[in-house]
């Protein structure tokens, strides 16, 4: 699984509306300025995490983003999989019609077993846990997160 620009984006932007959960909403404007994401790439991002019921949007001048549920209830593979359709290493873990050998293949079961456990490390973070950390670690400023992906 290849974390792709939508996911790292998706994530910088949900972690930040989950820092203000509670108070009022993000506008669009302040995520795209921090996190230094064009607006108009984060309008559809943002807008794939509405469409999921991750976030909810309020119009209006005092309008902006805030999380659908409490932090500590959406995990990191919901974010993931409603930013990216493909989240398995090899095709033939979820369609294994995509592959004459999948029924004996000797690596499928290797792949699925994988497959299945990065599923379980994903769900076992929340964005409450994430904002712990980053909050233990003094690291409060969400833009540092681009460290984080190249490393």
């Amino acid at each position: 699984m290849k974390v792709n620009t939508k996911v790292r984006y998706g994530l910088r932007a949900i972690l930040q509306i989950a820092d203000c959960y509670g108070g009022d909403p993000v506008p669009i404007s302040t995520i795209s300025e921090s996190q230094e994401i064009s607006g108009k790439y984060l309008e559809q991002v943002v807008g794939t995490l509405r469409k999921a019921g991750l976030i909810r949007s309020r119009k209006g001048v005092r309008g902006g983003y805030t999380l659908a549920r409490d932090p500590g209830e959406i995990n990191l593979w919901e974010i993931i999989l409603a930013l990216d359709s493909h989240t398995s290493l090899v095709d033939c873990v979820e369609d294994p019609q995509v592959c004459d050998r999948s029924d004996d293949c000797l690596t499928r079961s290797i792949w699925t077993l994988l497959s299945r456990r990065m599923q379980e490390f994903w769900e076992s973070f929340t964005l409450a846990d994430l904002l712990v950390t980053m909050r233990e670690s003094g690291e409060m400023k969400l833009s540092q997160l681009t460290d984080l992906e190249q490393g």
